[in-house]
């Protein structure tokens, strides 16, 4: 079967869908591009379970994680999970040396009060759900 190349769209996941997190199992049979950090246009929050990817042009950093190519047909199952769009959403997001569109989800929520990752990275909790 020859697959479309609109059928395919590049993810960029910094959480708990990245190799070794407990919803990795979700990107089965997709294709792991590389590891990958963000432009400097980002804080990423540490909501407990997971994290919180959000804009921060004054305050940005570079926030790290993976990009996959994945079947777009997979979106449906992952905005569920991902409780979109009223907890987070699926928009573009500025990859560091990579040319094209990338699309990562954005957390929602007021993230007053709530810590940040240090180094934008989120530190993998196993077990949590």
């Amino acid at each position: 079967m020859v697959r479309n190349a609109a059928d395919v769209m590049i993810l960029f996941v910094y959480g708990t869908l990245m190799r070794g997190g407990v919803r990795h199992h979700l990107l089965a049979g997709q294709r792991f591009l590389s590891e990958a950090r963000t432009c400097p246009r980002y804080a990423l929050f540490d909501l407990g379970a997971y994290p919180g990817l959000v804009h921060s042009e004054s305050e940005g950093r570079a926030i790290h994680g993976e990009l996959y190519a994945i079947d777009t047909r997979l979106l449906a199952r992952l905005n569920r999970i991902e409780g979109a769009p009223s907890l987070f959403r699926l928009e573009p997001v500025c990859i560091a040396d990579h040319p094209g569109e990338v699309f990562a989800y954005f957390y929602q929520q007021n993230t007053q009060g709530l810590p940040l990752c240090a180094e934008g990275r989120w530190q993998n909790k196993k077990g949590t759900p």
